[in-house]
């Protein structure tokens, strides 16, 4: 046994080294990309002390310098770090605290303001790894906090601005990859376990006016990946739109809350809205937009001097989602709009000043519009002046309603249907819509009853109701088939209407 320990420590040794990448990276390598990638970037790097040492590299006095137009951004770290791991990767440890100054000058006039923040991020650690090529940067950090530092420069008084936003638990990957320079490409993933914030905002003397914003975030989890392009494209021109650009983002998270408050002497409110989690997501290109925010068990207040009660409602579940196609084809293209409210409850103030003698039954509301449908897109919409007159950029070629229900007081309202638009000087549809309504007569009776609707108008409308519309299966239903025809014509369950 007398080699025994010799030999495992040998193979031991070899193992390690056969384990680590062939292109080891150094701290002075990570160092020298990222002076590039800054340059690249009309970034301006500068440190006031380099000291190398034993596998690290220390960098005090550090600071970046950006010029976008008329907005200047200035970092600083009294100290950065960057130690080789051993294992082919580099950790990067930095001060607990990361000075941002963002100048610019309002009304491009007088000398710039300055706003100044810090960013306090103790036992933040990040680690890089890869090759140049395909970096990818680990973070962690047990939590980061944003804070104002004073308003410095400008030419009169300055407002005072109080910021603070706090998060926990911060775990992340980014990766870029440019292995093909000419397609660089990224993906990222973050979660944290919560964030808070608070932002006050108080007038220069002499002036009305204090806003107090305050946030939270519970658990949540993010991740998304792009496109970017070429890398030239992408340095020469950093505020474009790269031609191969694609970008897609996912966000959950298990519950948000906001409050506003405004005290003015005569526009003063409160805002107050929180909900029990959502979800947001995007995928943006060149050829479309998709769009997608949905939230769960929603509660809002508003109260103002203008309102004669405050409102407050809950909301069960909201969803907006849309896909627009933005460049033009030789075929048509799929567009889609969802906007959906379900058990939107008004409370017993509103209701009451709306209803004061409880004639309307208080059922929730929900209210879904699902539309879809194909459009021939004509022009580059992202180059479309909106104020300039010229020729249209898009034309519908067929319109549906996937989903139509409104649901309130005791009456409820579906529908169906679809419409082609053949090419023409004034595009007409043709196709038909099915509607159908169920307790509308119900909701009548309670209206003439509590005397909110004059007999006389029921009367109408009953009768209007009667002559498009005929009875349905069930009691209480009515239904009408809308047809679209050639020529510009509408029948109502084969009544011209025009």
């Amino acid at each position: 046994m007398t080699f025994a320990k010799p030999l495992i420590v040998t193979f031991s040794a070899l193992a390690l080294s056969w384990a680590q990448p062939l292109f080891a990276l150094t701290a002075s390598e990570l160092w020298a990309e990222w002076q590039s990638q800054a340059a690249a970037m009309g970034q301006t790097v500068t440190v006031q002390e380099q000291i190398t040492g034993d596998g690290s590299l220390t960098l005090n006095g550090y600071a970046m310098r950006y010029a976008d137009g008329e907005v200047t951004t200035i970092a600083r770290l009294d100290q950065l770090v960057f130690t080789e791991t051993g294992d082919g990767r580099v950790t990067i440890t930095m001060s607990d605290t990361h000075n941002l100054t963002v100048s610019f000058r309002p009304d491009n006039i007088g000398p710039p303001v300055d706003l100044n923040f810090a960013l306090i991020a103790p036992d933040l650690r990040v680690i890089a790894s890869g090759t140049a090529a395909a970096r990818a940067y680990d973070f962690t950090a047990p939590s980061l906090m944003l804070e104002d530092r004073p308003i410095t420069g400008g030419s009169g008084p300055l407002p005072v601005i109080d910021v603070m936003v706090a998060l926990a638990d911060l775990t992340a990957r980014y990766e870029i990859d440019g292995t093909n320079p000419a397609d660089l490409r990224y993906a990222s993933n973050a979660a944290i376990s919560g964030m808070s914030g608070a932002i006050q905002i108080s007038p220069p003397p002499g002036e009305d006016g204090h806003l107090k914003v305050s946030f939270a975030l519970g658990a949540s989890t993010s991740a998304g990946t792009g496109q970017l392009g070429n890398i030239a494209n992408l340095a020469a021109k950093p505020g474009a739109l790269p031609k191969d650009f694609a970008a897609s983002s996912a966000l959950a998270y298990d519950s948000a809350r906001l409050e506003m408050t405004f005290s003015h002497p005569r526009d003063a409110f409160t805002l107050l809205t929180s909900n029990q989690g959502g979800r947001l997501s995007t995928d943006v290109s060149r050829d479309q937009i998709d769009f997608a925010l949905s939230a769960m068990a929603a509660s809002t207040y508003l109260a103002s001097r203008e309102l004669p009660v405050p409102v407050a409602f809950t909301v069960g579940g909201a969803e907006l989602a849309f896909r627009l196609p933005l460049a033009p084809r030789d075929q048509a293209q799929d567009f889609a709009l969802r906007l959906a409210y379900r058990e939107l409850a008004p409370s017993p103030e509103v209701w009451a000043l709306a209803d004061p003698a409880g004639a309307i039954p208080r059922d929730p509301i929900t209210a879904i519009v699902d539309l879809g449908g194909t459009a021939r897109i004509l022009r580059d919409l992202l180059a479309v002046d909106p104020t300039a007159m010229g020729d249209i950029p898009a034309e519908l070629v067929d319109l549906r309603i996937n989903e139509l229900r409104i649901t309130a007081a005791g009456a409820e309202l579906t529908g169906s249907g679809r419409a082609d638009f053949p090419p023409g000087p004034i595009p007409m549809p043709v196709g038909a819509v099915d509607l159908q309504l169920r307790g509308l007569n119900a909701l009548f009776d309670r209206l003439q009853a509590a005397g909110l609707v004059p007999i006389e108008q029921l009367a109408m409308a009953r009768g209007l109701l009667g002559a498009f519309a005929r009875p349905g299966a069930t009691p209480d239903t009515l239904e009408t088939r809308l047809e679209f025809t050639q020529g510009g014509g509408i029948t109502a369950n084969g009544v011209p209407l025009r």
